[in-house]
């Protein structure tokens, strides 16, 4: 039977309703793009309030690798929740945050440490920290398309202006962007001109850097470029910090997106699908970089939640068993052969990219892209946009996703296309 079944129109009257009910009640900056009001999900099926069973190639931004309320990740909840909630781990510790750490580290390479926080931005914050404590400098080199979340100095690092920025500045000194790799055709040869004297005025932190820019419009750069990247670093000082909050958990094919390229960063951001849409995110630095701070230098009330670790350890144990990771590579090559292929015929289309599950198609004008997301819904199948002009169709699907679901939302994709 069909993943995708729909009953009504979307979004359908009993959405739009609590659409309606929301704007008396939920604040404006905070509203969601659409209408569409979920009920119930399971792997990578969502049902609304409608009734209406849509394919979700967003899974909450990325955070869904092992899909919705997987039966593993919501057993592991359950039982961690009826022993305990939460302690607070400086005050009161529990071995499953032990336990997640070392499968992380695992995973990260090399002889790290790992710290736990809530979001992906709290991540970055403490990176920022531990950087500029262990080496006494103030600058933080960052990039164009970046982003890196929303609290205060994370807004000062991602780049595009509205909706994240406006309004909201000024935004912390010492915050210096390059051009990155691939963006707006910028070159290698560019962004080392660029960087160069930023990094020898021996004033630089730290580089935080995505492996793929997400938010950014799925931009790959050349494999040489974290390589070209960490040289710079390591001759200057400064720490190499590779965000992967979007790019980890095997979204592009490998555990993490750094390791297309064997570069081994000082810390390593992780996010997003590390709980399964639980709050939890992790630094993974290098021991002797951590080892430089003083007790309780980090932390925080709810960081490394029991719960949230729980469904971390649960997550790792899907990804390995159903060998998700190998499964990412399959789906992005499904998926950027299909819209190669239509590529080839329609104009609209500027440009597909991506590496692993994680797919980018540059339309012409955001209101193309807009538009393409919007029949899509109709035809039972959830995208988003992303770039800085918002002009990217971005398709970050659960890796549980099944070779007939993603049949079906390329069908699905391809007829959208043709209604635009």
């Amino acid at each position: 039977m069909s993943s995708i079944q729909l009953m009504t129109e979307i979004p359908g009257p009993a959405s739009r309703k609590l659409g309606s009910n929301a704007a008396r009640s939920v604040a404006g900056p905070v509203s969601p793009d659409g209408e569409i009001f979920v009920t119930s999900a399971r792997g990578a099926v969502v049902e609304d309030v409608d009734g209406n069973h849509l394919l979700d190639l967003v899974s909450g931004l990325g955070c869904l690798a092992v899909g919705h309320s997987h039966p593993q990740v919501v057993a592991a909840v359950r039982d961690q929740a009826e022993r305990f909630l939460h302690t607070d781990y400086n005050v009161m510790a529990y071995e499953v945050y032990q336990q997640l750490a070392e499968r992380i580290a695992a995973h990260c390479g090399g002889d790290r440490r790992i710290a736990f926080f809530n979001s992906g931005a709290e991540a970055v914050e403490n990176a920022v920290k531990v950087a500029r404590a262990v080496t006494g400098r103030p600058g933080i080199l960052c990039f164009e398309g970046a982003f890196h979340g929303r609290t205060h100095f994370a807004m000062g690092l991602t780049h595009r202006e509205h909706p994240y920025k406006g309004g909201f500045g000024p935004f912390p000194p010492d915050i210096h962007r390059v051009p990155y790799p691939g963006l707006d055709g910028t070159t290698l040869d560019e962004f080392v001109e660029a960087a160069t004297p930023m990094l020898e005025n021996g004033k630089i932190a730290a580089a935080i850097v995505e492996p793929i820019l997400g938010e950014g419009g799925v931009i790959v750069p050349p494999d040489d470029f974290l390589g070209v990247l960490g040289d710079l670093c390591r001759r200057s000082g400064a720490l190499l910090v590779v965000d992967e909050i979007q790019t980890g958990y095997g979204r592009t094919g490998r555990f993490l997106g750094s390791q297309h390229t064997g570069v081994d960063p000082d810390l390593i951001l992780l996010g997003k699908s590390i709980a399964s849409g639980l709050p939890l995110s992790a630094l993974a630095g290098r021991a002797d970089i951590l080892a430089k701070l003083d007790l309780h230098a980090l932390g925080g009330t709810y960081v490394g939640n029991p719960v949230a670790c729980a469904a971390g350890l649960a997550v790792l144990d899907v990804i390995e068993s159903e060998q998700l990771i190998e499964r990412a590579e399959a789906i992005g090559t499904r998926l950027r052969g299909a819209w190669e292929e239509i590529a080839g015929r329609d104009p609209r289309i500027k440009g597909v990219r991506g590496r692993g599950a994680m797919v980018g198609v540059s339309f012409r004008t955001a209101a193309e892209a807009d538009r393409v997301v919007a029949a899509a819904a109709g035809y039972g199948v959830l995208v988003t946009t992303a770039g800085l002009r918002g002009n990217v169709v971005r398709h970050l699907p659960p890796l549980v996703l099944t070779d007939d679901q993603l049949n079906e939302a390329v069908e699905a994709l391809q007829k959208a296309l043709a209604e635009c």
